[in-house]
């Protein structure tokens, strides 16, 4: 048997089990990968309680789901094979007793709703599962605390499935971890960083370059008196262009190439901009050591990192 993850005193939950007369209910805590308070609900009628974390029984309704007809819902195999495990998870559209509606919510959210939204993607779901003798009978005071309770799937959400009603969601183990590449960072000739980010430390706000459109634009093409960045690359090409007024007001686009007076984009604008319309433009940068040290930032330069892997480092 496994070792519990929690028992109400040393042997109580083998013992338990050696009666064979016992029931149980699943415990599921999902806990977000961006943050925020854990989710934990049971599949009992009642609150459960491990004696430090409560489960509530009153939030959306956890069953397995059915895989073609008959098929395991869960799967275990000793090995290093990924262990699955798929759930239907139905959130109440309205309280039965209050008639409020969506009561099930994540934040300020419905909960389908911010499934849907991503909040949910890659957060770690731990599955256990709660032993008592005998469900409790009326009255007696809320939650419910088990014998024991065992750790049955612990994993990360794969992938869901948003219905109208309902969401399947299908777990991996965190064995599908080692199927990542190692080391992560390799020798490279390109720098790591994105210009302007952290890792690059430039402020973009030193490189703007501000200009006005001169004369009609033709579709992707953008013609702009705007004088060369200094200090930087060069080059305005794989930088971005911002419309500071116009229709177009506030959108960027990224430069493919560019030349005295004019800008080649990736796209155009929703809006053409006319004549006399204000923007900046920001430098491109190619990643290589040439160009950092044109923005004089050769220090910073993320090229040809190398962390050795784990079993390689002594």
């Amino acid at each position: 048997m496994k070792t519990p993850i929690w028992e109400a005193s040393a042997g109580a939950t083998l013992a338990l089990l050696a009666t064979r007369s016992f029931v149980f209910a699943d415990l599921y805590t999902i806990t977000p990968l961006f943050g925020g308070a854990a989710l934990r609900y049971t599949t009992a009628d009642i609150d459960m309680s491990d004696g430090v974390h409560t489960y509530s029984h009153g939030g959306p309704l956890f069953d397995q789901a059915q895989s073609a007809g008959s098929r395991p819902v869960a799967h275990w195999k000793v090995g290093l094979d990924v262990d699955t495990w798929n759930v239907v998870i139905q959130p109440r559209t309205v309280d039965p007793i209050t008639g409020a509606a969506y009561p099930d919510r994540i934040g300020a959210l419905p909960w389908a709703a911010a499934a849907r939204a991503g909040f949910l993607d890659g957060a770690v779901v731990t599955v256990d599962r709660a032993i008592l003798p005998a469900w409790p009978s009326w009255p007696f005071t809320p939650p419910a605390v088990p014998t024991g309770v065992l750790r049955v799937f612990a994993g990360r959400v794969a992938e869901m499935d948003v219905g109208r009603t309902q969401i399947t969601m299908a777990l991996n183990s965190h064995l599908e971890l080692l199927g990542m590449q190692m080391p992560r960072n390799l020798y490279q000739a390109p720098c790591t960083h994105i210009l302007f980010d952290a890792g690059c430390t430039l402020a973009a706000a030193a490189f703007g370059v501000g200009g006005s459109i001169a004369a009609a634009t033709a579709g992707a093409v953008i013609y702009a008196g705007v004088s060369p960045p200094a200090g930087s690359s060069g080059t305005f090409a794989l930088g971005r262009v911002t419309m500071t007024s116009g229709q177009s007001a506030g959108l960027s686009r990224s430069v493919r190439a560019w030349g005295a007076g004019w800008f080649q984009l990736l796209a155009p604008f929703p809006f053409a901009p006319q004549p006399g319309d204000t923007l900046t433009a920001w430098p491109g940068c190619d990643k290589s050591m040439a160009t950092c040290t044109g923005f004089g930032n050769v220090a910073n330069f993320g090229g040809c990192p190398f962390i050795p892997a784990p079993e390689l480092a002594v």
